[in-house]
């Protein structure tokens, strides 16, 4: 039994540890954002999505290293708490003042629902329960990413359910 346990922590931090390549891809892409605004004061919501996405690349770090405990990484494994924030919460970024950036950040979504697609591919095709588990919450991660840009650019239905 401990060798099973073993094994499937070891694959879920072999999934997340490349998981976390793509987010450190994706936190690049908003660090350029960062530096074409400097000087500028940012917009509330798009200081909460750069601080999202430094949580999420820290959970899955602390996951990575083994910083939560069984019990947490078994309700993450099987869908009871995916540490999601609330994209509600977001507002619109003011088209006006915030135009030169709304041509990246529409860029930065369209990676978001690449990684969302192939996270929620490997979901549904895993056998294996605790990759199904993974990929699980990856795919619900990536989902909200998705919905926090599409908030951000004003967009009120998300393409993910098909209303957007």
């Amino acid at each position: 039994m401990r060798l099973i346990r073993r094994l499937r922590t070891l694959g879920f931090r072999s999934i997340l540890s490349s998981a976390l390549t793509l987010e450190e891809e994706i936190y690049g892409l908003y660090s350029a954002l960062n530096s074409e605004l400097a000087g500028r004061q940012l917009h509330p919501s798009l200081v909460r999505i750069l601080e999202e996405e430094i949580d999420h690349q820290q959970l899955i770090r602390d996951l990575i290293q083994g910083h939560i405990g069984e019990q947490e990484m078994d309700d993450i494994l099987e869908g009871r708490d995916l540490h999601l924030h609330d994209p509600e919460a977001i507002e619109p970024l003011p088209a006006e003042r915030c135009a030169p950036i709304l041509e990246r950040l529409e860029e930065i979504l369209e990676k978001e629902v690449e990684i969302y697609l192939l996270f929620a591919g490997l979901h549904h095709k895993a056998k294996i329960p605790f990759a199904r588990g993974a990929f699980r919450f990856l795919e619900e991660q990536e989902r909200t990413h998705v919905r926090i840009l599409e908030r951000l650019l004003g967009r009120e239905n998300s393409r993910l359910d098909g209303s957007g």
